[in-house]
C-alpha cells in the first residue's frame, strides 16, 4: 500500500507517520510526505500512491480542493481526510473520501481505516498494470510493465541523442531551428531539415516497437517545432529527485527510507552517452548524490554503525573510483573496526588510482595519517607478540 501524507504542520505529519509504522497492517510504504500542496501536485503522478492522507485546513489550497485535483490526476486513489474540525465531514464524503479522521488521530481509529483500505484492496480483482519506466541513470534504457529491462536499440545514434534531448525538455516547445543548429550545424537547411524529419520518424517507430506507448511527439506550431509529452511513464531521474526532495530528516526511524532513495541512483545521468548538452545536468545530479551519500555516511558514523557507513562508501567507490576522499574515509572506517588488511588495501588502491589517472601521490594529509597509523599498528603488533 503506497501512502502519501499531506499536512501543513510537521508535528501532525510525523505523528501520523509514526502511527502508520506501528500499525499491524503489513505492506505499508510511505512514498511521500508533504507540507506544501503545490509540491505534492507536481509529484503525485510520479509517486502513484494508492492512498493519500490529506489535511483539510491548508494555507495555500484547502484539502477538499486539493483532493479533487489529486483524483483528477489519479482517479482510483483513495483519500483519507484528517482535520481538527468536524464540520467538513459531509464535504469530505461528497468527494468520495474513504474515511475522515479527527485529530489527534488515535491508533485504534487509524487501524479501522487501514482495515477498510485493505478490504478495498483485496476486492480489486484486476491488478493495476505497472507503468513503463524510462531509466536515464547509468544509460538510456526502458523497463516495460512486465518488469523486463532492456536497452533500446536505435537505428541511428542521432535519433537516440535527439530523443534524450527532447526527453530532458519534455512538455516544452522546442523550436526546429534550435534542433537543427544543435544536431546538424554543418549541414545546409534543406538537408538538415530532412535529417530532422527522419530522426523524429525513427524515434516514433522505435518507441512503438518497444511498446513505449506513453511518449508522444507533436508539432503544435505546424513545422516550426516539436513537443515531447509523457503520459503514464515514469522517468527514474524525476522519481529520484521527487523522493529525495520529500525525504524527512535522517534518523533511526527514517533511515530505511533514505537507504531506498540512496540505492535508486545507479550511475551517471545518460552515463553511456557522451553528450555535451547533458554534461551540466550529469554533473549536477552526480554532486547531489555524492553530497547525499556523505550525509548518510556521516549519520551512520555518528551512530557508530561503521559497517553501514562502509557500504555507503563502497557504493560511492563503485560508481566513482576517482574520488580521493572516499578511499581516505574507508581507511579511517576500517581502522575503527581494527581491520588492518582493509586499511592497507584502500591505501594501495588509492595510490594506484592516482598514479593511473593523474600521475601523483596521495595528498599530504592522507600520507601523514597513514604513516601514523602504520607506526601505531606496528606498536600494537609488537605488544601483542610480547
Amino acid at each position: 500500500m503506497r501512502i502519501v501524507l499531506v499536512d501543513d504542520e510537521y508535528l501532525p505529519l510525523t505523528r501520523l507517520k509514526n502511527l502508520l509504522e506501528k500499525s499491524n497492517v503489513s505492506g505499508i510504504e510511505i512514498v511521500g510526505e508533504y507540507t506544501d500542496s503545490l509540491e505534492l501536485l507536481k509529484d503525485i503522478e510520479i509517486l502513484q500512491p494508492n492512498v493519500v492522507f490529506l489535511d483539510i485546513v491548508m494555507p495555500d489550497m484547502d484539502g477538499l480542493a486539493l483532493g479533487e485535483k489529486i483524483q483528477e490526476k489519479i482517479p482510483d486513489v483513495e483519500i483519507v481526510f484528517t482535520t481538527g474540525f468536524d464540520q467538513y465531514a459531509i464535504d469530505a464524503f461528497n468527494l468520495h473520501a474513504i474515511d475522515y479522521l479527527l485529530k489527534p488521530i488515535q491508533i485504534a481509529r487509524l487501524e479501522k481505516t487501514l482495515e477498510r483500505l485493505e478490504q478495498i484492496k483485496n476486492k480489486v480483482k484486476e491488478i493495476k498494470p505497472r507503468l513503463t519506466v524510462i531509466k536515464l541513470f547509468g544509460g538510456l534504457h526502458v523497463v516495460l510493465p512486465n518488469g523486463q529491462s532492456q536497452p533500446i536499440k536505435w537505428r541511428t545514434s542521432k535519433a537516440k541523442e535527439l530523443f534524450a534531448y527532447m526527453l530532458e525538455h519534455k512538455n516544452e516547445m522546442i523550436f526546429r531551428d534550435t534542433l537543427l543548429e544543435l544536431f546538424w550545424p554543418e549541414s545546409d537547411i534543406d538537408k538538415a531539415s530532412k535529417q530532422l524529419y527522419t530522426a523524429i520518424y525513427t524515434i516514433r517507430k522505435t518507441l512503438k516497437n518497444y511498446g513505449v506507448e506513453g511518449v508522444k511527439i507533436s508539432s503544435p506550431l505546424l513545422s516550426s517545432g516539436y513537443k515531447l509529452v509523457v503520459e503514464n511513464i515514469v522517468v527514474d531521474v524525476e522519481l529520484w529527485l521527487s523522493r529525495l526532495k520529500s525525504l524527512p530528516p535522517i534518523q533511526q526511524t527514517t533511515v530505511d527510507e533514505h537507504e531506498q532513495v540512496f540505492r535508486m541512483y545507479t550511475g551517471d545521468y545518460l552515463g553511456d552517452c557522451d553528450y555535451l548538452w547533458a554534461e551540466s545536468e550529469r554533473e549536477r545530479l552526480r554532486r547531489l548524490w555524492l553530497h547525499y551519500a556523505q550525509q548518510l555516511s556521516e549519520f551512520y558514523i555518528r551512530n557508530e554503525s561503521y559497517n553501514a557507513a562502509i557500504k555507503v562508501q563502497e557504493k560511492v567507490q563503485e560508481l566513482y573510483a576517482d574520488a580521493e576522499d572516499n578511499y581516505f574515509t574507508l581507511m579511517k572506517l576500517y581502522e575503527l573496526l581494527s581491520n588492518s588488511a582493509a586499511v592497507e588495501e584502500q591505501y594501495w588502491l588509492l595510490k594506484k588510482m592516482l598514479q593511473e589517472h593523474l600521475a601523483v601521490e596521495p595528498r599530504e594529509e592522507i600520507e601523514v595519517w597513514y604513516r601514523r597509523w602504520k607506526q601505531a599498528n606496528a606498536i600494537i603488533q609488537v605488544d601483542a607478540f610480547n
